[in-house]
């Protein structure tokens, strides 16, 4: 297995996590507010990759300060506004408006890409993601057109529209972070510091509201810290600084999948044809987009052996 396709499993891996992640957040918003909840789980998120940096014989813990900017932009993007922005948008959209408009997401950062640090994909590559779009819109509506006529924006929407946004920055600066640092390194810094951002703004708002949690909501935070968290995150910035944001992003387009499945697994959730049919295009235009540059490739190469056999005779 090539080490790109390593990464791809590392971004399937953690799109499964963040399917999952929704169902553990209800239950801790119950207790918790949304900014207590995003503050105090970086704290640990971050406290964690620390340590997990010493262990591998880190000593250098303090970045350069030309690195401090990025790193403070990136926990804004990433966690401050990516997460209040999210959790208030819940508050006023619907699950199927939140699901579509996620489904912008690799548009919207393949445009910021482009335009921020000129990353281009191909003509394949930008059929893959309409053919994942279209895949998304089929397994939410479930074939029905009325759900697209009756869709209107709201609060929450734009919203959730600003967290693609917001996300895309954080992943395009972090690519240009991660080429001095290294991947844990910056997941961790820009987790810390969108923790304390997301506190101070929690407590002047006075958003800050922490109660006992009962066993399931502390295990659903350990899975938040641990898994939605440190893993998930330092495996996406990985993904990100081998094969791009906007290449990663794609990946984003499959938890709509996987959410089917959790639904299915702890809710008992019917899945039918259409949400079969649906998980089918999305797979498709996710690896029409992920595996288009190494096709070309070998494309290419077979035309230069041939030339060079030819020159030979």
């Amino acid at each position: 297995m090539s080490s790109t396709n390593r990464v791809y499993g590392l971004l399937f891996i953690t799109t499964i996590f963040w399917a999952i992640q929704p169902l553990c957040v209800k239950i801790i918003v119950a207790d918790w507010s949304p900014a207590a909840l995003t503050g105090f789980r970086y704290l640990l998120i971050s406290a964690i990759l620390f340590g997990v940096m010493y262990v591998q014989g880190e000593r250098k813990f303090i970045p350069d300060k030309k690195l401090w900017l990025p790193l403070i932009i990136m926990g804004l993007t990433g966690i401050a506004i990516n997460n209040v922005a999210q959790f208030t948008g819940l508050r006023y959209s619907t699950v199927t408006n939140v699901t579509l408009i996620g489904a912008t997401g690799p548009a919207v950062t393949a445009l910021l890409a482009y335009f921020l640090i000129r990353e281009r994909l191909n003509k394949f590559q930008w059929l893959g993601i309409i053919i994942s779009f279209i895949g998304v819109v089929l397994l939410i509506t479930r074939g029905s057109w009325e759900v697209l006529e009756h869709f209107s924006f709201n609060i929450g929407d734009i919203l959730f529209f600003l967290c693609q946004c917001a996300w895309a920055i954080y992943s395009i600066i972090g690519l240009r972070v991660m080429r001095q640092i290294s991947a844990i390194m910056a997941t961790a810094w820009a987790g810390l510091l969108g923790a304390i951002e997301v506190l101070i703004y929690g407590f002047i708002a006075k958003e800050i509201v922490v109660t006992p949690l009962p066993t399931e909501g502390i295990i659903s935070f350990g899975f938040t810290v641990i898994f939605g968290g440190a893993m998930a995150m330092v495996f996406w910035n990985v993904g990100v600084k081998v094969v791009g944001p906007a290449l990663s992003v794609i990946f984003f387009n499959l938890t709509p999948i996987f959410g089917m499945m959790v639904g299915h697994v702890a809710l008992d959730e019917p899945i039918g044809l259409l949400q079969i049919g649906g998980a089918i295009i999305i797979f498709t235009g996710v690896y029409i987009t992920t595996q288009t540059p190494r096709l070309l490739a070998k494309r290419q190469r077979a035309k230069e052996l041939i030339q060079e056999k030819v020159m030979e005779h």
